[in-house]
């Protein structure tokens, strides 16, 4: 029997098609900040040398966005334009599990399921592209769009084919087996499959494909290290709610991902009002499935608190909600109110996605700020001839002012970015926090250390990257380390300025955060200014607030280190907190050489601080 998935009117579609969209405009929009970023550039890294694809861990769902990039380079298109192309075709690909469930399937309530999946609780997951998990997701989604219009299901050949698509989102992530498991027993409870027998079929398969991923899983691998919710369970016993990992939902659940708590509101009432057994079933699968993968992330994370990270995890959250809220929850609302429910029920989901669609558009700024940075820290690497740079992670943004802490993605980010435009301009930056080891293995000219394997420069495609045949600089050289030297040194470089390149904001809000920008020159007589940290002294750079008389606030100084060696004008974003209490301040930048004295180089300006 095939089910009516139609909505009444035709705003839901448009909405979610508009919103599919706009992702996509977003993705082109935004194409350094996902294909330049950590995982993608090093993909990318690894198609350009292997000329191969890169499926890791058997999660071969990624092969339906990794072969069109590959395809790409291997037909010579410019590096610029495989960079965008492999930050849309992300979208092209849930795009097309949108038009498939909406338009063949004729599944309009999936496809509203697949645009929610990727913009209810997602935000910063959509800058970091490359995860599996919503990529299986997808998958699973095309299964559910097929499946869900007929009950029970025919024993036929279309029924094999949504059957293949079990193993593909099975090994796409360890953690897609509580999403289908979510789907399959709402469905089983909504459509009465109480006798379905191809329906039981999909679950023996599913539970099989999942059980043959586990045993292929190698000791050692990265996904069995991270198969840590079991010894958790044992060390944490009892105090879960006290784990860092459940502040940090809460948090969520409070801003990014209010959309959750005030769903889950919304289906409790919907369901407690039919007062039917299968209704509170229902429920209670919605409120089990939740709590209990909540409970699985969290014990199994207890501390990481990366929030890009968490957010795809907790991704599946979205199904949980979603699905029951597409499938029931809108159509009752279009039923409602004397035929006007249609209009009311649009109006919220459209307020709904614009607002979720805000939120992904102002997530870029930290992306875009690493985005920034690489240009300027290669513009300030173009000075020098060898192209090839090692910097210390330590040195490299302590403070997380910017997305990109991670050291091991720098090599390949920095390439990509720097070879955009012609491959003679090639650069890359290895940051790293054994610089000793790192400066010995790039001591011999010809050799490239990337993310994770040294070898020739040789090895890469001329099209795309031509370095010299040069050794590698280290950006990051120590300061005098004993304190008799220390003296002379600081006393050269008196002359050092320190320069606010911009419009200075003269009033600050009481006990925020801010950044400032601050231009370091050094007179040529006197240059480097060595930033090494690594050394008893390093010299750092430290902003502070004070009183009159120069008497100490309730604001802690913020020290941080010189991000590079300074030759020429460097311009470098200092965080501070401003002092809690409203009034006249002091603002203070200067130099310092750290455990040994302050430098005679520092800026001051006139605050007001405000509440």
């Amino acid at each position: 029997m095939l089910l009516s998935k139609h909505y009444a009117g035709r705003g839901p579609m448009r909405l979610a098609l508009a919103t599919m969209l706009v992702l996509l405009l977003f993705a082109w929009h935004f194409y350094l900040e996902r294909a330049a970023y950590y995982d993608l550039a090093y993909h990318l890294f690894i198609y350009l040398k292997d000329k191969s694809l890169f499926v890791q861990n058997r999660r071969f769902v990624a092969i339906v966005t990794q072969l069109p990039t590959l395809l790409a380079l291997k037909a010579g298109l410019p590096l610029d334009g495989v960079l965008r192309l492999y930050s849309v075709v992300f979208i092209v690909y849930y795009l097309a599990v949108f038009l498939v469930c909406a338009y063949w399937f004729r599944n309009q309530q999936v496809a509203l399921v697949v645009a929610l999946l990727y913009v209810l609780l997602a935000s910063r997951t959509f800058y970091w592209a490359q995860s599996e998990l919503p990529q299986g997701l997808a998958a699973l989604l095309l299964f559910y769009g097929g499946v869900a219009r007929q009950a029970p299901l025919p024993w036929r050949f279309s029924t094999l084919a949504l059957a293949a698509l079990v193993p593909v989102f099975i090994f796409g992530h360890p953690l897609i087996i509580l999403p289908f498991l979510f789907i399959w027993a709402y469905d089983w409870v909504l459509n009465r499959r109480f006798r379905d027998w191809a329906y039981y079929g999909m679950l023996v398969l599913a539970l099989a494909m999942y059980q043959l991923r586990a045993m292929l899983i190698p000791p050692g691998s990265y996904e069995a290290t991270h198969m840590t919710f079991t010894p958790n369970l044992i060390k944490f016993f009892p105090n879960y709610l006290a784990l860092g990992s459940f502040h940090n939902f809460w948090q969520l659940c409070s801003r990014s991902f209010l959309a959750l708590p005030l769903l889950l509101l919304a289906l409790t009432v919907f369901y407690a009002r039919q007062r039917t057994w299968p209704a509170w079933l229902r429920l209670g699968l919605v409120w089990g499935f939740v709590g209990g993968y909540t409970f699985i992330i969290n014990v199994s994370n207890p501390d990481y608190t990366d929030p890009t990270y968490l957010e795809n995890l907790y991704l599946p959250l979205t199904l949980f909600v979603a699905v029951p809220f597409a499938l029931e929850l809108l159509p009752a609302l279009e039923r409602r109110w004397n035929g006007r429910g249609a209009a009311l029920a649009t109006g919220l989901l459209g307020v709904l996605l614009l607002a979720r669609l805000a939120l992904v558009w102002q997530r870029h700024v930290p992306y875009t700020a690493h985005q920034q940075w690489l240009n300027q820290l290669l513009t300030y690497t173009s000075q020098f001839p060898e192209r090839k740079f090692i910097m210390d992670f330590n040195n490299m943004d302590p403070h997380q002012l910017r997305a990109g802490g991670s050291a091991w993605a720098s090599a390949s980010e920095t390439m990509m970015v720097s070879a955009r435009q012609h491959p003679d301009s090639v650069q890359t930056v290895r940051v790293g926090t054994d610089v000793e080891q790192m400066a010995a293995a790039g001591a011999q000219p010809g050799i490239l250390l990337g993310p994770f394997e040294t070898m020739n420069t040789s090895d890469l495609p001329a099209r795309y990257f031509r370095f010299p045949n040069t050794s590698y600089r280290v950006l990051n050289t120590l300061p005098p380390s004993d304190t008799a030297s220390l003296r002379p040194y600081i006393t050269a470089h008196q002359g050092v300025r320190l320069v606010l390149p911009g419009a200075v904001p003269t009033t600050w809000q009481a006990g925020r955060q801010h950044t400032l920008p601050v231009l370091i020159q050094v007179p040529p007589a006197a240059r480097p200014l060595h930033s090494g940290i690594r050394a008893p002294h390093p010299t750092l750079l430290r902003t502070a607030f004070y009183k009159a008389h120069d008497w100490p606030t309730d604001a802690l100084p913020v020290e941080v280190p010189l991000e590079v060696d300074v030759w020429q004008p460097w311009t470098q974003t200092l965080p501070l907190r401003a002092p809690q209490q409203p009034g006249h301040y002091t603002f203070e930048v200067s130099l310092i050489s750290k455990d040994y004295r302050d430098w005679p180089v520092r800026l001051r300006i006139p605050v007001e601080v405000v509440e």
